[in-house]
């Protein structure tokens, strides 16, 4: 039964993940502007179409949302894990917290590419993973923020920060993976993963190598047309600002 119990949480968490990730944020902030964001720019309902074509405040809110419903549900699963005795009834494995806490932040990232709400089509997953990494690692939140930014600073594009620094955050995260397989093998022993108190924290593993690389493989595909007009020399550089309000003007 405890495997059975296990595995019926697991199957929530694909569930509660998917759907949360299936909300289009995006779009509905389109809505609040009397458009549908798919009708304009790359037609994508990411943070940075509707950044190119609402504005900064748009664009940052459609970002920010998009990285909570990651970070939301994923806090949600650890609390009732660390803090109700259904763990009680679950088959005992070392790396179960983290194991249940990825697996709904992986469905976050097939429903926000895939979304039920949205024809199947949603954006490129960069911001719910920006929300990932801040609940799994706020050091490895740093570093990839670091990095983008210096990024954008140079390139002014940000399909070529994600490119790059999503990629980078996986590499680094092989850090504290080193130190659980070696020298930090206790899971209440902090290794670079999130800590707010020694009943409430996450000890990395090679599960969350897992989980960044998976969404990191997932990230550069969706940025496939990116990827090729960039070796073309045509990538445009990123630009918040609200388009359609000089449209409206206009008319």
């Amino acid at each position: 039964m405890e495997i059975l119990y296990t595995l019926l949480f697991m199957l929530g968490c694909m569930i509660v993940g998917y759907l949360c990730g299936s909300i289009p944020n995006g779009v509905l902030i389109g809505k609040m502007h009397g458009i549908n964001i798919r009708d304009y720019g790359s037609h994508n309902t990411g943070g940075t179409n509707v950044g190119r074509t609402l504005g900064k405040k748009a664009g940052f809110m459609t970002m920010i949302l998009d990285g909570l419903k990651c970070f939301a549900p994923m806090l949600v699963v650890l609390l009732i894990l660390v803090y109700t005795p259904i763990k009680q009834n679950f088959f005992q494995y070392k790396y179960l917290n983290e194991l249940m806490v990825n697996i709904v932040a992986f469905f976050v990232f097939l429903g926000h590419t895939f979304p039920l709400f949205n024809h199947f089509q949603g954006g490129k997953c960069v911001a719910s993973f920006g929300g990932y990494v801040v609940f799994v690692s706020p050091i490895l939140f740093v570093f990839g923020a670091g990095l983008f930014f210096t990024l954008f600073k140079i390139s002014k594009r940000i399909s070529v920060c994600s490119i790059i620094s999503v990629p980078s955050v996986l590499l680094a995260s092989f850090i504290p993976m080193i130190l659980d397989l070696t020298v930090l093998p206790d899971i209440t022993s902090f290794n670079g993963g999130m800590y707010y108190h020694p009943d409430f924290m996450l000890h990395i593993s090679y599960l969350t190598v897992i989980t960044i690389f998976l969404s990191a493989a997932l990230i550069i595909i969706r940025h496939k047309s990116n990827i090729n007009r960039i070796k073309k020399g045509a990538e445009p550089e990123t630009h918040f600002q609200n388009t359609i309000d000089g449209e409206k003007k206009e008319a």
